[in-house]
């Protein structure tokens, strides 16, 4: 029988849970916090995705339809991380042969810059770091085989979006300073923004997922990935967990790629991770290796 503390603490993260994923909260914060609309590319290859029967046709038209966009896209799919034996030369071959939902993926990451263009370098790192995570994220979901690699891929891009937005926000008090403290390690990242600011990234960038039309589990595992009290929860989907997980141990690789040991997050969540995975850490440190490699092909 559960101690009634632990049925206390079960109860408390299944409350959280609920109130996170409140749909009139996710509505909410998209006004209050202003942001951005899906964007009209996106919001036309989303609908020809919806229809019975998507046209190779139309998708094509639409991606074309911004030149610049177009062009970047061909560029991603020639990408060594990708694999492909031969190269793309076309819009047309980039969608035949890596299909309609990664390359809107893809053009989701490609649109976002555009949309949230802060400059700065914290900003030029989180771009960084959102292109290898999501990489990382697919390669992983792509070895562990309980998600897919392109559900895994546009995860990782939102994962963390909150962060621009809130930096577009938050001048007084300074989201930049919130940022640089909740790095820093000593509190949990979110409980840092929630002190300064009354909200925090995972849940704004929810709701931007939410609203820019992304699948259900991956507004919730943005919301989630920073409460680590949802890996093994009863009430969170394992798809979701699975997700969160895979997350926290990319970050952990990127982390490490670039020379830094000490992750905090990783110290608060990792088991927790690797128990949702069923990794053992040698599994886990062979993983991470070969991601490394691939991101090294890529950088």
């Amino acid at each position: 029988m559960p101690a009634p503390a632990a049925t206390s603490s079960v109860s408390a993260f299944a409350a959280s849970y609920a109130n996170a994923l409140d749909p009139a909260l996710l509505a909410g914060l998209v006004k209050d916090i202003g942001i951005p609309p899906r964007p009209d590319l996106l919001e036309r290859l989303h609908a020809e995705l919806s229809s019975e029967r998507p046209r190779l046709d139309a998708l094509v038209q639409v991606a074309t339809s911004d030149v610049a966009v177009s062009a970047a896209l061909v560029k991603i799919a020639n990408a060594p991380w990708l694999g492909l034996p031969q190269p793309i030369g076309t819009v047309r071959i980039a969608f035949e042969r890596l299909g309609a939902c990664r390359c809107l993926a893809i053009l989701s990451a490609l649109v976002l810059r555009r949309v949230l263009p802060c400059q700065g370098p914290s900003l030029e790192r989180f771009w960084d770091v959102a292109q290898r995570r999501s990489i990382a994220i697919a390669w992983l979901a792509r070895q562990h085989g309980q998600v897919e690699p392109d559900l895994a891929h546009s995860f990782g891009l939102f994962c963390d979006i909150g962060i621009p937005v809130l930096l577009q926000r938050f001048e007084q008090p300074s989201y930049r300073v919130t940022l640089a403290e909740a790095n820093l390690g000593h509190r949990p990242f979110t409980e840092v923004e929630q002190g300064r600011h009354g909200t925090h990234h995972a849940l704004v960038g929810a709701s931007m997922a939410g609203s820019w039309g992304l699948s259900e589990e991956i507004v919730q595992a943005v919301a989630l990935h920073h409460d680590y009290r949802c890996l093994g929860s009863s009430v969170v989907p394992q798809r979701v967990q699975v997700l969160v997980a895979l997350a926290l141990l990319a970050e952990r690789i990127i982390q490490r790629h670039h020379g830094l040991n000490r992750h905090a997050e990783w110290q608060r969540g990792g088991m927790a991770a690797l128990l949702a995975l069923e990794l053992t850490p040698h599994q886990a440190e062979a993983w991470a290796d070969e991601v490394q490699a691939q991101l090294e092909l890529c950088f």
